[in-house]
């Protein structure tokens, strides 16, 4: 095939501009042999060798095959090959024989921010957990306005003594329910930030600060300053002695409870390690109920409403050294077994409800028997270690897991609902410490629960007290000790 002096070349270039770019041009000899010296910025791998003699011509404008065409060879052969077209880029692409494909770039991730992705984890709450704990602290409250110790005195024999021991027994299960709590947020292997060296720097060390503070102020100003008793001091040494006896060795009765935590913080790292093996957990949990919970229950129910004293038996049992927590580690183990445990049938759940209300109707029950008995307003088999509030308790954490968390769940996507909840219960603690001496507070003033008919009225005062601690909590928390304290 002959072609004369004139004939057509296509320019090529790379794939990103090559349907704008590729033009068709008719120059000479000539004028091709400089058009191809022009590329001499490429680097050699990037431009192809034209010959003065070899062309280039483009069988369609879609395909990318080219005919090779030797002007000097006049046998008319044409030879057919496939030839990559030439890259303006100085980062050459990656050829193939039948097409070009551009070489792509890696694929980034987005920078992630673990600032944020830290906070969203920070802010992820078990919100029936959430109202778990304002819900016992608001029993807290509930079974010192309904309790008569507490000032005024009152009879158990008359209408008011047996609606407020009714509502302090049906309120027991308060305490139980702060240690359950506990135990599913502190015993979980699965969180991996509570360590010994947590537990002695952070968590120990906030209790005691806690403690410490309210010690004071309870055994001073709350005694001295406060005195809803009403009782007469003179400054001495014996009263300095008092002083520091009651604040260092007695300390207020609520206040128990903090010592309880530091002890329960001491050992958790020991029982971390046994709920990981779950049949181990629910051995610990049966073994305390027994021996914690339903032997001292059964013993003083034979002694109170049977005549029957069991000591020797009674006596056995608590020899054996397995309380390293007091009387309330099977509440620290049975929060998280239970709140780890899926109930796969409803009626299991449904058994869960009707232990739960057995063990509130035991206690007003066996609390009625104990105080016709003694003839005074006694708490035994409704303390916080008998078998019937530990019933009550374990019904309750079952009810709040299912059923108030289907319930609170919707209001739960709306912010300002989650922001309530969680403002609540981070002043849970804060209300446990200082909701007494608000009600001490009140009732200088001559305004406690006993006021009217308790019947209606110890609610009401329960809730105006736990609210007045709450707003009190609220604000003292802005300050940055008191934040540290409550």
């Amino acid at each position: 095939m002959k072609f004369g002096k004139n004939y057509e070349y296509e320019k090529l270039l790379d794939e990103e501009n090559s349907d704008n770019d590729v033009s068709d041009s008719y120059e000479s000899n000539s004028v091709n042999r400089s058009r191809k010296n022009s590329h001499n910025d490429y680097s050699t791998s990037d431009r192809i060798d034209l010959s003065d003699n070899v062309h280039l011509i483009r069988k369609s404008h879609n395909d990318s095959k080219y005919i090779v065409i030797n002007i000097d060879n006049d046998s008319s052969e044409v030879d057919e090959e496939k030839v990559p077209m030439i890259a303006k880029s100085k980062k050459p692409p990656v050829r193939t024989v039948s097409k070009i494909r551009l070489k792509q770039k890696p694929y980034l991730r987005p920078k992630l921010n673990r600032g944020k992705l830290q906070q969203k984890k920070k802010t992820e709450r078990i919100y029936w957990l959430d109202c778990l704990r304002v819900f016992a602290s608001f029993l807290v409250v509930f079974i010192h306005c309904s309790n008569m110790v507490l000032k005024p005195d009152i009879d158990y024999k008359t209408h008011n003594g047996r609606v407020l021991i009714v509502y302090c027994a049906l309120t027991r299960p308060c305490v139980p329910l702060f240690i359950m709590i506990s135990g599913m947020l502190f015993l979980n292997p699965q969180k991996k930030n509570i360590t010994v060296e947590s537990i002695f720097k952070k968590y120990i060390p906030r209790i005691f600060k806690c403690y410490v503070f309210w010690t004071l102020y309870y055994g001073i100003f709350d005694r001295y300053i406060v005195n809803y008793e009403q009782k007469k001091y003179e400054f001495g040494w014996e009263l300095l002695i008092d002083t520091i006896k009651t604040c260092i060795i007695s300390g207020s009765g609520h206040l128990w409870y903090l010592n309880f935590t530091i002890g329960i913080y001491i050992v958790t790292p020991v029982y971390r390690i046994v709920v990981q093996d779950r049949k181990m957990g629910w051995y610990m949990v049966a073994l305390c109920s027994v021996i914690s919970y339903l032997v001292p229950t059964v013993h003083e129910f034979f002694k109170i409403a049977l005549g029957i004293d069991l000591q020797v038996f009674r006596t056995y049992v608590k020899n054996l050294v397995i309380n390293t927590a007091g009387h309330y580690l099977g509440y620290y183990l049975m929060g998280y077994m239970v709140g780890s445990h899926v109930f796969v049938r409803k009626k299991h759940i449904f058994y869960s409800y009707i232990v739960g209300v057995t063990g509130c109707l035991l206690s007003v029950i066996l609390r009625f028997i104990s105080c016709y008995s003694f003839g005074e307003n006694a708490h035994n088999m409704s303390r916080y270690y008998n078998f019937n509030v530990a019933m009550g308790a374990y019904g309750i954490f079952v009810f709040f897991k299912y059923s108030v968390n289907r319930f609170v769940k919707p209001f739960m996507r709306i912010k300002f609902f989650r922001k309530i909840l969680s403002t609540l219960a981070d002043c849970s603690l804060g209300v446990y410490l200082i909701h007494l001496t608000i009600y001490h507070i009140f009732y200088c003033f001559n305004f406690h629960s006993q006021l009217f008919d308790p019947l209606y009225w110890v609610p009401i005062y329960s809730v105006i007290l736990y609210s007045v601690s709450f707003i009190l909590v609220y604000f003292l928390r802005k300050d940055p000790f008191m934040v540290n304290v409550l």
